[in-house]
């Protein structure tokens, strides 16, 4: 009696009894008939992780979307697959110079041609287009960016020619040019309204040019049909007192995506003509006349990796607080399990595995609602052209973005939902193995 007077209450080991050591398998059955006996649970967890998974899934398909098209659109109407321009001149491009030119733009069409290349040298110059009262509503100019193009080799390397909506395309040495009908419905003007364009010379000297509209076009590129119109080459060339020189020769080369163009052996003929050996002019690969739509590209992952993660901090909140009540509601049942012998890294693996299950529940019927949306992207897309009206923005797209596949990115979501979840749990379940045996066998 005296001996036991002195025993401290409260004595029961935090592990009692044998320890079991039963096969994960038998956990992993344990944890599957728990998502059906918590239904109720079950339901909204994976409801929230489904949401989730189904929003990342559109998201990045319009991301990619817009990507696709973006490039489609910069090697369609602007860059081609590949350029060849004077060293420097790409960057300097927006200022539209006359002093950085392929000199003999003739010979190097000629020359990439013969070995079987798909060339189309351009002028690129700046200019103010002036209309007057009668025909047009009003007086009015606009300063613009003006291309002289050639009207044979034109349509193997660029798709203008497909986006004349009234009138027709140019003529080889006519005066003659092609606006957008965004600014033809600005202007008023109509196809046979006659232009004048006032610009510089290559040596600097002021110059007027008087034209008619031949055609109008539409593209699906808001920036080449806001600031772009275009002349013969053989027209450019006169009035502004080129000699034969041009800005670029573009080319079209075979690839499945913009970008990935084999641009070896179009530095090979170059070399072996002699157009690349004095390092006057560069080959140009489209990622390297694109960079700086990429660079804006990149800004927009930024901004939509910053959105997954909220996304992410949310779905880790709702599957936590859900896991915690959980735990907290099945705390006497953990505290007989332990009591049996059941170790606390077995419980762990179990209540990961229910929360996996989970998990991967609410990603696979993400993934259904997140393919549902894909489709109904890919084939409808969502229209932006009113929140875009009257919006000056370097815009790559005309208004309908389009989402893309990705079953990648499809599946990875489903799999990384189940992931999170999984270890996610594993947060309550260690809070409430912290306590003692007794301590959880005494919750009501």
């Amino acid at each position: 009696m005296a001996g036991s007077s002195g025993a401290p209450r409260n004595t029961v080991p935090r592990h009692s009894g044998s320890h079991t050591h039963a096969h994960p398998k038998v956990f992993l059955r344990l944890a599957a008939k728990n998502l059906t006996r918590y239904r109720r649970r079950t339901t909204i967890t994976a409801s929230a992780i489904a949401f989730g998974v189904a929003v990342f899934i559109a998201m990045a398909s319009l991301l990619g979307g817009l990507v696709a098209e973006g490039d489609r659109n910069f090697s369609n109407y602007e860059t081609g697959s590949a350029a060849v321009t004077a060293t420097g001149y790409w960057d300097e491009r927006e200022q539209f110079p006359l002093d950085m030119l392929v000199e003999n733009g003739a010979a190097l069409t000629e020359a990439l041609e013969a070995e079987g290349f798909a060339a189309a040298p351009r002028v690129a110059f700046r200019g103010e287009l002036i209309v007057h009262y009668d025909p047009y509503p009003e007086d009015g100019s606009a300063h613009l960016g003006m291309y002289g193009i050639d009207p044979e080799r034109d349509p193997e390397v660029f798709n203008l020619a497909e986006s004349v909506t009234e009138g027709r395309f140019l003529e080889q040495d006519e005066h003659g040019i092609l606006i957008s009908s965004w600014l033809a419905e600005r202007l008023g003007a109509e196809v046979g309204y006659p232009v004048t364009i006032t610009t510089r010379t290559r040596d600097g000297f002021h110059q007027i040019m008087d034209l008619d509209i031949v055609g109008i076009y539409e593209t699906p590129n808001p920036t080449v049909d806001r600031s772009s119109i275009f002349m013969p080459l053989e027209t450019a060339e006169y009035y502004l007192e080129l000699g034969g020189a041009v800005t670029a020769v573009h080319l079209r080369l075979p690839e499945h995506v913009p970008g990935a163009a084999d641009l070896a052996p179009v530095r090979s003929a170059l070399e072996s003509a002699g157009f690349l050996n004095a390092e006057e002019l560069a080959l140009l690969g489209f990622n390297e006349m694109t960079a700086d739509f990429a660079a804006a590209v990149e800004l927009q992952d930024a901004v939509f990796r910053v959105i997954l993660f909220l996304l992410a901090t949310i779905a880790v909140v709702g599957i936590s607080n859900t896991m915690l009540m959980a735990v907290l509601e099945r705390e006497r049942e953990i505290g007989m399990m332990r009591a049996l012998g059941v170790r606390d890294r077995e419980i762990g693996v179990m209540f990961m595995f229910e929360a996996a299950g989970i998990g991967l529940l609410g990603g696979i019927i993400g993934m259904l609602f997140g393919t549902a949306a894909v489709w109904y992207l890919t084939q409808h897309g969502i229209d932006y052209s009113a929140m875009l009206e009257g919006i000056e923005m370097d815009l790559r797209f005309d208004g309908v973005l389009y989402g893309v596949w990705n079953l990648g990115t499809t599946v990875s979501a489903a799999v990384g939902a189940a992931v999170l979840a999984g270890v996610v749990a594993l947060l309550p379940v260690r809070r409430i193995l912290r306590r003692t045996i007794t301590e959880s066998l005494r919750t009501h």
